[in-house]
């Protein structure tokens, strides 16, 4: 069970009804849970799944307050070193004594939500990176001598006798607490009343006989002058009915078993006319778009539009990027590249950025090959030559260090797709497609997609000598697939290779 505001999921309960601050939830008041910080060097582990570990956690304090004082399974938010705030939530595997008495071994918090996960990414259109919230860094000051005064300012005074024996605040405390506990007792009550009362479902509102038939009126409406006619009722289903659905059609689950037991249905109903061609083989060769049901059905556009935003999210995996912000110090650098302040460079493209303004610049000595700063380089680096690695290191040494999560959509330096055909046993012919997953792919989201679309086997091939997995389906479906990459996987034609192959026409007969 998920609560969500506008869209944005702000808490989630677990099974035994406990609620859960989301990450967005702790991003607008990130004092409602205690903190565990851990090293910016492991949550790349936590976001493949790993829970907390006990050497990854820094100490809160020394002895028996090193973890501080909580109880098992206890709701804790972690942090990051470099950042304050919230990257995930869990709970304790031990009570604050237990993990001490451990001595840095074992898991210290079970992770429930992370920053990446399908939940920070429940709606697409709302995501949110971490905010940047730089850690206190304790100097000198912070620790002042004993007896001075600075010291005797920061000593903690007890609250005096006179104070907390002062009926009057008590009192009226207690009333606020009475009046609020109260009005808050009398809205859940109203609430629940509300809430007790249930909407009227629709009879057959999620039947699969009735998604199935408004999958069909959908396919209808939206291509009934399209439809090549005579048109196989196979291409029909796999080409029209199914990409009309909301879920996935299951027609073993319908009461009609098969297709042709539905078609029959709708003919009798007189929507569309069938032909047998030859036995097993049906045609459609009429469609009745002036039928009055055809005319009245309204397809629901916000459900189709809401459903799409799902598929997308699901069709892609997330990738957790490293990055370097840039801060106030570099910012008069990265202005005179097209870059703003705050804005995230990933850690591999910080050097081409340099090495770009350093030959734009011609700052390279051609005797000693060191970099000369210039005025601008000098305000970060100094006036002091060095390599283009050194001062690489120090303009990162004054980013601020974090990491991004981004979508597998990007296509920049991937390998491109490359689909061939092969010949297996019986001489059958079959589609190998490589270097799906490059591009983020969820592989076993497009198997599914290839076996409803194109009504074919498909499975996933590992070959040797290889480390990504090859897409194999049967038959020649160049062109399917093509077509499947450029329209719902959004991926450039230019990355694709073998569309040559695909099959045009029909068959020429000896």
């Amino acid at each position: 069970m998920v609560y969500c505001v506008d869209k944005q999921p702000m808490f989630f309960e677990l099974d035994g009804g406990q609620l859960v601050p989301t990450l967005y939830t702790l991003w607008a008041t990130p004092d409602i849970l205690p903190y565990f910080t851990t090293h910016e060097g492991v949550l790349p582990k936590l976001s493949n799944g790993a829970d907390l570990m006990l050497p990854g956690v820094v100490p809160l304090g020394v002895g028996h307050q090193m973890y501080g004082h909580f109880k098992k399974d206890q709701l804790i938010a972690v942090n990051l070193t470099n950042n304050s705030s919230a990257v995930g939530v869990g709970q304790l595997a031990r009570s604050s004594d237990d993990l001490y008495m451990c001595g840095g071994h074992g898991v210290a918090v079970k992770m429930l939500h992370m920053f990446g996960d399908k939940l920070w990414a429940h709606e697409p259109t709302m995501l949110q990176q971490i905010p940047l919230v730089k850690m206190k860094t304790l100097t000198v000051d912070d620790f002042p001598a004993l007896g001075s005064p600075d010291h005797q300012r920061k000593v903690i005074k007890a609250p005096q006798p006179e104070q907390a024996s002062s009926p009057e605040p008590i009192s009226q405390a207690t009333e606020s607490v009475e009046l609020e506990s109260s009005t808050t007792a009398l809205t859940l009550d109203e609430t629940s009343e509300t809430s007790a009362v249930p909407e009227a479902p629709s009879p057959d509102e999620a039947t699969p006989e009735t998604l199935l038939k408004k999958a069909f009126l959908a396919a209808l409406k939206h291509n009934g002058n399209k439809l090549p006619l005579p048109l196989l009722t196979s291409n029909f289903f796999r080409l029209y009915v199914v990409p009309e659905a909301v879920e996935p059609i299951d027609l073993k689950k319908t009461r009609y078993k098969k297709l042709s037991n539905f078609l029959a249905e709708m003919v009798d109903q007189g929507f569309i006319v069938v032909r047998e061609e030859t036995k097993g083989v049906d045609k459609i060769i009429s469609v009745d778009l002036e039928h009055p049901e055809l005319v009245n059905f309204i397809t629901d556009v916000k459900t189709g539009a809401s459903s799409g935003a799902t598929a997308e999210k699901l069709l892609f995996h997330s990738e957790l990027k490293e990055m370097y912000i840039v801060s106030d110090v570099t910012a008069a650098f990265f202005t005179k590249l097209n870059y703003k302040r705050g804005e995230g460079i990933p850690v591999g493209q910080v050097k081409k950025i340099v090495r770009e303004y350093v030959s734009k610049h011609n700052l390279i000595d051609p005797q000693t090959k060191l970099v000369r700063p210039d005025a601008v380089l000098q305000e970060l680096c100094g006036n002091r030559e060095g390599t283009l690695s050194e001062l690489t290191s120090i303009i990162t040494s004054k980013m601020e260090h974090s990491y991004q999560m981004c979508s597998g959509k990007d296509t920049s330096g991937k390998p491109q797709i490359q689909m061939s055909l092969a010949t297996r046993s019986g001489n059958k012919k079959v589609t190998l497609v490589s270097n799906i997953e490059a591009y983020g792919i969820i592989m076993t989201e497009l198997i599914k997609l290839c076996k409803q679309g194109a009504a074919a086997s498909t499975s996933i091939v590992k070959l040797p000598h290889q480390k990504h997995e090859q897409l194999q389906v049967q038959g020649n479906q160049i062109r399917f697939i093509y077509t499947l990459l450029t329209e719902t996987y959004k991926v450039p034609p230019k990355c694709i290779l073998g569309l040559e192959l695909a099959k045009d026409g029909k068959k020429k007969r000896k």
